[in-house]
């Protein structure tokens, strides 16, 4: 019986190197995967932090909307009021 350790040797030398090969390759896989994924998640990211601004906008606009709405409730009440007091030949007070 011939000695075949040289030939097993061989080939686990040329499967270790395959091995190596392919884990090698999955590797970059992974990186690629995961540098793709992070430029994603930073696009994704960016978009939220605008639709905040936006939100934050909106909520601003919302709320100068109700303080102005107000403010020229209450500056009608006084208009008309005065122009009741002058209708009623008030106290002199005189509005142009």
């Amino acid at each position: 019986m011939r000695d075949i350790r040289g030939d097993l040797q061989d080939r686990v030398d040329m499967l270790a190197q395959q091995i190596g090969a392919e884990n090698a390759r999955f590797e970059r896989v992974i990186w690629q995967l995961k540098t793709e994924h992070d430029n994603q998640l930073e696009h994704l990211r960016a978009q939220l932090r605008l639709a905040n601004k936006l939100l934050e906008f909106t909520d601003w606009h919302h709320n100068l909307c109700a303080t102005l709405t107000a403010r020229i409730a209450v500056a009608e009440a006084a208009e008309a009021s005065i122009r009741e007091l002058q209708g009623r030949g008030g106290d002199g007070v005189g509005v142009s």
